[in-house]
């Protein structure tokens, strides 16, 4: 099943979790679609605290380890791959979905693939942390990194017009597992799949929200006149939730699967 299908029924998620005994494997879980009656199919909301984004270089390799909290793992671009203790490694690249709550025990090994470097997402479940392994950003990212994740914010003027301008998260956090920007703190979250014939005409965002398309991608168009794309890897921060909105329209014909992170 190709990637951009891998969604398209069920949501397919897999959890590295620990048994009494310490040791980790993986689980693979699915979770159903509870409204298919609009242009867009999306699951129930869940809970989650915050929303942060990371670069990782191509050394990483990090020995045994329990995570420092529970949280949503996705990988926006290159991959990671997995070892549990008592399971065989995996491979998790753009579309793969990964819950970890191995807080306890011996944990897991994450190591970049091929001596690539990779970007991911973090979506935190709880407000529970073990260990906070971050560390003020001291000095410049390197030039492969950036000094940021640049996003696409819709937002609209005082007659409720929409429009769109660039935006970025800076990244203000160092550390063994790479440079991290600041948590945007979230309510709730919510995974979203769309067909390659989705054309949503004019509508605003049902909420303040962060859109991160994991596969396929969105090409909207606004009151402004502007035009823009959102595609894999990348994401968009939408606030035009009064006015006439914006189209939604699938780019390429492809379908598109995302998580609707809900802004507090």
């Amino acid at each position: 099943m190709s990637t951009r299908d891998l969604h398209r029924d069920v949501v397919r998620l897999t959890a590295l979790v620990a048994d009494p005994s310490g040791e980790t494997r993986f689980v693979d879980e699915t979770v159903p679609y509870a409204d298919t009656s609009r242009p867009i199919h999306v699951t129930e909301t869940a809970p989650a605290v915050s929303i942060s984004f990371r670069w990782t270089p191509g050394d990483f390799d990090f020995n045994f380890h329990p995570s420092p909290r529970r949280r949503l793992v996705l990988v926006t671009e290159g991959a990671l791959e997995i070892t549990p203790s008592n399971d065989t490694a995996r491979i998790f690249r753009a579309g793969d979905l990964m819950e970890i709550r191995d807080l306890t025990g011996r944990g897991h090994r994450s190591k970049s693939v091929g001596g690539k470097p990779f970007r991911s997402a973090f979506i935190a479940l709880d407000d529970d942390i073990a260990l906070d392994r971050r560390e003020p950003l001291d000095g410049t990212p390197p030039p492969e990194a950036g000094p940021g994740v640049d996003y696409l914010h819709n937002q609209e003027d005082a007659a409720g017009r929409s429009f769109c301008a660039p935006a970025r998260l800076p990244f203000i956090f160092g550390g063994p597992e790479g440079y991290v920007t600041p948590e945007l703190p979230l309510t709730g979250f919510r995974f979203s799949y769309a067909a390659g014939d989705l054309d949503y005409s004019w509508h605003p965002a049902p909420r303040r929200q962060a859109v991160l398309v994991l596969s396929g991608g969105i090409a909207m168009e606004y009151g402004s006149g502007q035009r823009a794309t959102v595609s894999a890897g990348s994401f968009l921060i939408g606030e035009d939730t009064d006015g006439q909105g914006h189209i939604s329209r699938a780019e390429g014909g492809k379908p598109r699967f995302s998580v609707f992170a809900h802004l507090a």
